[in-house]
């Protein structure tokens, strides 16, 4: 069996467990703080030494309230609404995973999945692919040819119905003669919200929602963030030794299913300092087919290493964001030296520079906006001062939206600072928390409290 520890904390819900080949974490009694660990020596020399309210870094970010599941597909507890069942939410899920098939694809539409059912045999399924490609629910349709006729139709998000670039797919649905209709979530959008749903029920079509709808959501947190708040979904990344040093050289596996590829598929762009140039990292997912993100490199002086891996967009764009007054200094001593100028050896390498008046997240977010992107991960290396002011700016400026902290498994660092972000105001809470291992790092996730 393995070793559980208890902790009174006084401000955090939360239970996690620990094991050799996973780490899960699941709720606990309000008030307490417990940690399991492996049998065996190790588990009872940590368990003795723990103290209470160690987490690393918890001097800066304080980890509270409750915990989700650390599965990469989490699983959400949820009573299932008047007239669904245990198979509508099973198909449901099914849902979320076709849908999962798209990721990082469909910004800035949502990623949905849909099963058509008929006697109890799936004649139909499909997903939306990426924006300005046919619904889900078209190419379940496609699949279902003339069985549509009678059958339940799931969507892991509300039906659309409006025309956009593609047609509504509550009227295809209407048009295919279908009986009834499970869906998720009903969609933010405005152009929807509610009005897919109502088109169905006029129709004479039987409709459930709200099946399944955490894990719908969850699904398209940063899409459903989008709409509401009219900026992307930012996650914040940042690596810390075992004893919560801020590391300021962090090598990052990037192989094929570990979680920094993952992350990097997930996010529409990704967002660096030209300071963090100096490891030459290349910023590229490894997952097979997958959509690269956006590179975006913040420069105040545009002295940059045009050497580095990040202005190869052989596989994967790039994009400079500079202060006006850098590109006039760079211009004049190209007049000076008869010199290129950095914008033009940017360009040669086809890599794009917008220049902003002042240096900051929010010109970057702007950017990102209005190019149609829902996620934006935002990856603070480096020493955490003047010189790195992304996480600590990003905090501050209350634009994150989730933290995930990459625990090296090692003590102390020649090249650290302090124990995680120092903010004027204090440690801030975060809820939701997830963890899990990626090699022999731990991954921390968590939300910040709203």
């Amino acid at each position: 069996m393995d070793a559980v520890v208890c902790t009174v904390s006084g401000r955090m819900q939360s239970c996690t467990e620990f094991s050799p080949s996973s780490h899960v974490t699941r709720h606990c009694l309000p008030a307490f703080h417990c940690r399991r660990f492996p049998s065996g020596g190790i588990g009872r020399t940590l368990a003795a030494k723990l103290k209470p309210d160690y987490l690393p870094g918890a001097g800066s970010l304080a980890f509270s309230s409750s915990c989700s599941s650390s599965s990469s597909s989490p699983s959400f507890l949820s009573s299932l609404p008047k007239g669904a069942n245990e198979d509508d939410a099973e198909y449901i899920r099914k849902c979320v995973e076709l849908a999962r098939k798209a990721l990082g694809f469909t910004s800035p539409n949502p990623m949905v999945g849909c099963i058509i059912v008929k006697d109890g045999h799936i004649v139909g399924e499909g997903f939306h692919p990426k924006a300005g490609e046919p619904h889900a629910e078209v190419f379940a349709l496609r699949e279902a040819g003339a069985n549509a006729k009678g059958s339940t139709v799931y969507v892991s998000l509300e039906p659309c119905n409006h025309y956009g670039r593609t047609p509504p797919c509550s009227n295809a649905l209407v048009k295919a003669c279908v009986s009834r209709v499970v869906v998720g979530m009903v969609d933010p959008n405005p152009l929807v919200s509610g009005k897919g749903v109502e088109t169905l029920r006029k129709a004479g079509i039987e409709v459930i929602t709200g099946v399944e709808s955490q894990l719908c959501e969850a699904l398209n947190e940063a899409y459903i963030h989008r709409i509401q708040n009219k900026r992307p979904f930012v996650t914040l990344r940042f690596s810390q030794s075992f004893d919560g040093v801020f590391l300021e050289s962090t090598p990052v596996d990037c192989t094929t299913g570990s979680y920094y590829s993952k992350l990097l598929q997930e996010n529409d762009a990704l967002i660096a300092l030209d300071s963090a140039l100096s490891e030459d990292i290349k910023l590229l997912s490894s997952e097979v087919g997958c959509k690269q993100p956006l590179r975006i490199i913040l420069s105040n002086d545009l002295k940059l290493p045009l050497e580095s891996n990040v202005f190869d967009t052989s596989h994967a764009p790039s994009l400079v964001i500079a202060r006006q007054q850098a590109l006039v200094h760079d211009l004049e001593k190209s007049s000076r030296t008869g010199c290129q100028t950095m914008e033009s050896l940017l360009l040669e390498r086809g890599v794009e520079l917008v220049a902003v008046p002042e240096l900051n997240l929010k010109s970057a977010l702007d950017v990102c906006y209005d190019r149609g992107f829902s996620s934006v991960l935002i990856d603070s290396r480096g020493r955490d001062s003047d010189t790195n002011f992304l996480g600590r700016q990003a905090i501050e400026d209350g634009v994150v939206e989730k933290v995930i902290v990459d625990i090296f498994p090692s003590i102390g660092s020649d090249k650290g600072s302090g124990s995680g972000l120092l903010m004027d105001g204090g440690s801030l809470p975060l809820e939701r928390l997830s963890s899990r291992i990626s090699g022999s790092h731990i991954i921390l996730e968590g939300y910040m409290m709203r």
